[in-house]
């Protein structure tokens, strides 16, 4: 950060050089006028090189180590099934929310391991959305300035869960939904996605930053046979829906709501 505000510090001067130059005729001014244009070109540059984004682009680090950088912001960190059959998504009903149904996923658990860096990254967990006793989900609240710190050691997967099997297993599973002994072993694929930068949640009240991992079920034959199966029958946990429904956020016209996190498995199409 030092680094580059006296970089930008540079550019500035020159830049200033070159606006009280640019009207003068006189031939030193001239002069000054372009080394002072080929400098602050260079120096633009030269500040833009010492930006260490961390991978996650300008506007994230300009958000989060100038503008949010003593600030709290949320994070949310989960991971959503893109469950596909005969151009229908298959969605579960919420907990929270009577009759919103919503993808098959949840937020991402650290480790006991992992809690050693989250304190250091003065990490407090966001008991807004979540069960008391889940003290290990990453919903959590940071410091703007250690978001990019939290983005290396999460994208590492070091100290926290990253397979996501058990969001599948406790909400298709255990509910018996799906049968265990065809649905034990699955395959899936990471297709996708989301993240927002830094953005306003009016729900929550407070700033936040939004992920997602979009992963595309890969069914054998007879665990598809199943899903149709699933997809004919009135079993209310669940709901079968358009494309069309998911941009409105409706299915059924207003009787069965839709989370607005559903439109995240089908952005990108079908590649990352």
């Amino acid at each position: 950060m030092k680094k580059f505000l006296k970089v930008a510090g540079v550019g500035i001067i020159c830049c200033m050089l070159a606006v009280l130059c640019s009207s003068s005729q006189r031939p030193v001014a001239q002069v000054v006028y372009i080394i002072s244009t080929a400098l602050a070109g260079v120096v633009i540059t030269a500040a833009y090189e010492c930006v260490d984004t961390h991978g996650q682009g300008i506007k994230l680090w300009y958000q989060t180590q100038i503008v949010y950088r003593d600030k709290p912001i949320r994070l949310s960190f989960s991971y959503l099934y893109r469950i596909k059959v005969n151009g229908k998504y298959l969605l579960v009903r919420g907990n929270r929310l009577k009759n919103q149904y919503q993808p098959v996923g949840g937020v991402y658990k650290y480790y006991r391991e992992g809690k050693r860096f989250l304190d250091d990254i003065q990490c407090k967990g966001d008991t807004q959305m979540r069960n008391m006793e889940d003290d290990d989900d990453l919903r959590i609240k940071i410091k703007g300035k250690n978001v990019l710190k939290f983005f290396d050691w999460f994208l590492s997967m070091k100290d926290r869960e990253y397979d996501p099997m058990r969001e599948f297993r406790e909400e298709l599973i255990d509910t018996k939904i799906l049968p265990q002994e065809e649905f034990s072993v699955i395959q899936y694929r990471k297709v996708s996605v989301h993240k927002t930068t830094v953005q306003f949640s009016k729900w929550m009240g407070c700033d936040e930053i939004l992920y997602a991992d979009i992963f595309e079920l890969q069914p054998t034959e007879s665990q598809y046979n199943i899903l149709v199966e699933k997809m004919n029958s009135r079993d209310d946990r669940i709901c079968w829906v358009t494309e069309k429904e998911i941009e409105k956020l409706c299915a059924n016209g207003i009787e069965r709501n839709l989370g607005t996190n559903t439109p995240w498995i089908v952005e990108g199409g079908k590649n990352e």
